[in-house]
């Protein structure tokens, strides 16, 4: 699991905040963010990368929204890459009041390859429970850890992309690729919304 927070830095900080490009495990490295935003997925299982995709995109954004730039710099918002992690994520779930998770979504009868989603509240668990990669299971059990400490997120939303193919591949499908810039708003949305 990597954290990424802004202005980049090359050196851990002192006070055991996140660094860009520093990883290590949750419990040596997360200090806890009111704001959280985790990418899930496996970047060389082709469409199983969209989480990560998205992720990088915001953070390039970051220094045009000066209301996403300042909730960083006072440590209210935080850009989490939680790659194939499992429960190693859940103290970054529990310390979140509101959690934006990146990921590829599995197709379905209404949900065509290609096709960009957001989605809130009882939807979530529902989304995550139908299993495109072997992280979601994960990520489910991890949303359920916390809940069960009764220190789970306040709001969690899923934006993500319906995925066509997960194997092993770089890059994305045509399809993938396609719902991608309106995933990007989708997120862009959900932040503007949490930090006006």
């Amino acid at each position: 699991m990597l954290v990424h927070e802004m202005p980049v830095s090359t050196v851990p900080s002192p006070v055991g905040r996140p660094n860009p490009g520093f990883s290590g495990t949750p419990s040596t490295i997360w200090a806890g963010a009111k704001h959280t935003v985790l990418a899930v997925g496996n970047s060389i299982m082709g469409d199983d990368r969209i989480g990560l995709e998205i992720l990088s995109r915001l953070q390039g954004m970051l220094r045009q929204r000066p209301s996403w730039d300042a909730a960083v710099q006072r440590g209210e918002l935080a850009f989490v890459e939680g790659g194939i992690s499992g429960m190693e994520l859940v103290p970054v779930v529990q310390e979140s009041s509101r959690l934006l998770i990146l990921d590829s979504i599995a197709p379905g009868d209404s949900r065509p390859p290609g096709q960009a989603l957001r989605l809130q509240g009882d939807h979530v668990p529902r989304l995550l429970s139908m299993k495109l990669s072997p992280h979601q299971v994960g990520l489910l059990d991890v949303l359920t850890a916390a809940r069960l400490t009764k220190r789970e997120p306040e709001v969690i939303e899923v934006v993500g992309v319906v995925g066509a193919k997960v194997e092993l591949r770089l890059g994305m499908s045509r399809e993938a690729a396609f719902g991608l810039e309106q995933a990007v708003q989708y997120a862009v949305d959900v932040l503007d919304e949490w930090l006006g």
